[in-house]
C-alpha cells in the first residue's frame, strides 16, 4: 500500500480527503469494470464500485444507517442492469464438448464459443432434433 495513501486515510485525514480518495476509487473500479472482458472480473469492479459509493455517501451524511434490505436491492439492481462484454472470439478447442474424443480421434471439430462438437456427435444430435419433431 502506498505511504501517502496511508497517511492520508488512516493519521487524522479530514473527512473531505477520505470522501476524495474514496470517490477516486470508485471511478477507478467502474473504468476497470467496463475495460474488462471477464465476467467474474466486472462483478469485483462492478461491487467494489458501489461498496466505495456506499460508505462515501454515509461519510458525507447522507443517512445514519444501511438496512439490509438495501444491500438486497443494490445487489438485483446490479444484477438486472449489468451486461457483461461478450468475447465473440472462437476459442480453439481441441476436443469435442460432447463426447470427448481429441480432433486428432474425430476430425475436423465445428467451433462455436467456448464448445466444439464432431461430426458424429452432430449427426446424433440431428437424428435426436428430428425424431423430437416427429412426437
Amino acid at each position: 500500500m502506498d505511504e501517502d495513501f496511508r497517511k492520508k486515510m488512516f493519521r487524522g485525514a479530514k473527512v473531505e480527503d477520505v470522501i476524495m480518495e474514496l470517490e477516486k476509487l470508485s471511478s477507478l473500479c467502474e473504468e476497470k469494470s467496463k475495460s474488462s472482458n471477464q465476467l467474474e472480473r466486472q462483478r469485483f469492479y462492478e461491487g467494489m464500485a458501489i461498496a466505495y459509493t456506499t460508505i462515501t455517501i454515509k461519510l458525507k451524511g447522507n443517512f445514519d444507517y444501511i438496512e439490509p434490505k438495501v444491500v438486497d436491492e443494490l445487489y438485483n439492481a446490479l444484477e438486472k442492469n449489468s451486461k457483461p462484454i461478450k468475447d465473440n472470439k472462437v476459442k480453439n478447442v481441441g476436443a469435442c464438448s460432447f463426447c470427448g474424443r481429441s480432433k486428432e480421434d474425430v476430425g475436423e471439430l465445428a467451433l462455436g464459443p467456448g464448445v466444439s462438437i464432431c461430426s458424429e456427435c452432430l449427426e446424433f444430435g440431428s437424428e435426436v432434433i428430428k425424431y423430437q419433431k416427429k412426437d
